[in-house]
């Protein structure tokens, strides 16, 4: 069996064990290759300490191990159990091992009822996903291998895993009491923490100043979706590889929001900022856009929606409505405070859109996505 070269290895153990498995905990299994791994449900080639546990042994217990290389999840789930119960047939309390996996969209899941020597070990699982399991001396094993291409939702993108295994412990077959364990983790999946680590080396960010970290539809040209990682000045997109954009703000707090807008079609969305620029004893906020087309940041439009001269102010709302041709971004004035007709005398902007005015003649602009770039209109007054 290929290992992996050591610098890949990272288990989430605390020095003194395993960690206790819970809806928060977090582990990264890269250290052995899926495809020349035996699914067998023997635990020989497992080598090394379990990665979450949860039970005792002589209670019941799930030790997990597993392993990601880039093309498969592959799983091994030791199930410490005193007794474990099948029947030949009918109805009856039996011990059952359910394994979900999933990365946003249909979950796999995997269901074993395993084999003794009274009963054959019933197997439901996705096509393509190997599943095998073994009596132990003090229980049964479960292996697993799920390839990339069978976990729905599952991109270049995605940093993470959610993995669920649950166990019912069956005392005893004609009755008696049914337990019920559930080990509940996060699998991070070691190439894309490693490129969310470099990004943030790049952009000399740590983790605690990222302030978006989401997966979303941005590059209709790829397959999946795509994860976008804003902070301080500097919002990346996270794919195989790679880039970003250095906002034009004097100093991470000046930019006011980073978010995601629905702009385009089948749910594609765009990313939106919101930097405050300051010079002249006043200031003005920029909405910047972008689409992501092939794994980068195109820039869209750069539009003004405030400007601050003292104690006044003029500022402009935006909202996603309904537009001929999909979903418009609209860009409407809101009262003026402080400024009039007869006192604004800014000459308008020429490296954005110029703020829109409650004077202008017009109830605003709306923004149409064009696959990287973005169409124009003039919102008509209400009658």
């Amino acid at each position: 069996m290929r290992m992996l070269a050591p610098g890949l290895v990272a288990f989430a153990c605390a020095a003194a064990g395993v960690a206790e498995a819970g809806p928060d905990t977090h582990i990264r299994c890269d250290n052995l290759s899926t495809a020349e791994l035996a699914i067998d449900g023997l635990l020989d080639e497992w080598t090394g300490p379990a990665l979450a546990r949860i039970g005792a042994p002589a209670d019941g217990a799930i030790d997990l191990r597993c392993s990601w290389d880039g093309t498969a999840l592959a799983v091994a789930v030791d199930i410490k159990d005193q007794r474990v119960v099948r029947v030949r047939s009918g109805a009856a309390h039996e011990d059952k091992v359910d394994i979900v996996v999933g990365a946003g969209g249909a979950p796999v899941r995997i269901s074993v009822l395993p084999g003794t020597a009274i009963a054959k070990a019933k197997i439901a699982a996705p096509p393509k996903v190997a599943v095998a399991d073994a009596l132990q001396p003090k229980g049964f094993a479960i292996e697993a291998r799920i390839p990339a291409a069978a976990i729905d939702g599952l991109s270049a993108s995605t940093p993470s895993l959610d993995l669920r295994v649950v166990f019912d412990d069956s005392d005893m077959a004609t009755g008696g009491s049914t337990q019920r364990l559930e080990l509940t983790t996060v699998v991070e999946l070691g190439d894309r923490k490693d490129l969310l680590d470099d990004f943030l080396r790049a952009v000399k960010l740590r983790r605690a100043d990222v302030r978006l970290d989401a997966l979303a539809e941005l590059d209709p040209d790829r397959k999946g979706k795509e994860r976008v990682v804003a902070g301080g000045t500097a919002i990346g997109v996270l794919t195989d590889r790679f880039a970003y954009v250095t906002l034009p703000a004097a100093k991470p707090a000046d930019v006011k929001k980073v978010e995601l807008l629905p702009l385009g079609p089948r749910d594609q969305q765009v990313i939106a900022a919101v930097v405050r620029q300051s010079g002249n004893g006043g200031s003005r906020d920029l909405l910047m856009l972008w689409v992501v087309a092939a794994g980068r940041l195109e820039p869209l439009a750069q539009l003004e929606v405030r400007k601050e001269m003292g104690a006044n102010v003029l500022e402009s709302a935006w909202r996603i409505g309904k537009g001929a041709r999909g979903p418009e971004l609209l860009v409407e004035p809101r009262p003026a405070v402080g400024f009039t007709q007869a006192t604004w005398n800014e000459e308008p902007a020429t490296d954005a859109d110029p703020i829109v005015s409650p004077w202008d003649g017009k109830a605003g602009v709306g923004y149409t996505l064009a696959g990287t770039a973005v169409l124009r209109r003039d919102l008509p007054k209400k009658k």
